[in-house]
């Protein structure tokens, strides 16, 4: 009788150890917890802040590693809203002005502050990217009356950019919102059209200039991870 006693001792004893390891490996916490409903390993953005300068551009971003990624981005220029707050501009508004489209890509690397294996949290970035605004100025004569003139203006830009950024990926969805800011290197080979006469043909000159200035990045992209 006491043998029997002292198996079934055993063996509720056994039970009462696995159940309660069962407990303990339910309860340990995982080493990672994604910050958004699905993994974020890519990202489609737009940038509202550029579209200011004229510049429309979709951005894709790939994670290469847990903190390293690279952002593609390609698009074109219209008329830049922003035209004569830096350089001198004839004139970007008036009826005589024909917007062309121009070419607008850039390319930067990413280094994520955390190991997410996502697109996510307090990044730095170098890259460049490369616009050109090109406009053609038709000349007025004295009664308003466009006539066979006209001068080109073609300006381009290649840029190189150091960034610190913030990507906040939510909990609750995969939209998210992409701070940056940083200084540029810009390197400016311009044909600037300028005009002491804006009704005499004989009047207009076409500038060129080339040179090099520091500039400053500043913005936010709306994204949409996947």
């Amino acid at each position: 009788m006491k043998g029997r006693y002292k198996y079934i001792l055993f063996f509720l004893t056994f039970l009462s150890l696995s159940s309660f390891g069962q407990t303990q490996e339910a309860e340990e916490p995982e080493f990672y917890i994604q910050d958004s409903i699905y993994t974020i390993r890519n990202a489609i953005k737009v940038d509202p802040v550029q579209i200011i300068f004229g510049d429309y551009r979709l951005y894709f971003e790939h994670i290469l590693s847990g903190r390293y990624s690279v952002e593609v981005g390609v698009g074109f220029t219209r008329r830049n809203y922003a035209s004569g707050w830096f350089d001198y501009e004839l004139d970007n508004l008036g009826s005589n002005v024909d917007i062309q489209t121009g070419p607008s890509v850039s390319l930067a690397f990413r280094r994520y502050f955390q190991d997410y294996e996502e697109l996510g949290g307090t990044y730095l970035s170098v890259g460049a990217n490369y616009r050109r605004y090109k406009k053609e100025f038709g000349v007025i004569d004295t009664a308003g009356v466009l006539t066979d003139y006209s001068y080109t203006d073609d300006r381009q830009e290649l840029s190189v950019i150091f960034n610190i950024g913030y990507q906040a990926l939510p909990l609750t969805s995969n939209i998210f919102a992409d701070f940056y800011t940083g200084p540029a290197i810009r390197f400016k080979n311009y044909d600037i059209v300028r005009t002491t006469s804006i009704n005499d043909p004989l009047a207009y000159t076409v500038e060129n200039l080339n040179e090099v200035v520091f500039g400053w990045e500043l913005g936010v992209r709306i994204g949409f991870g996947f």
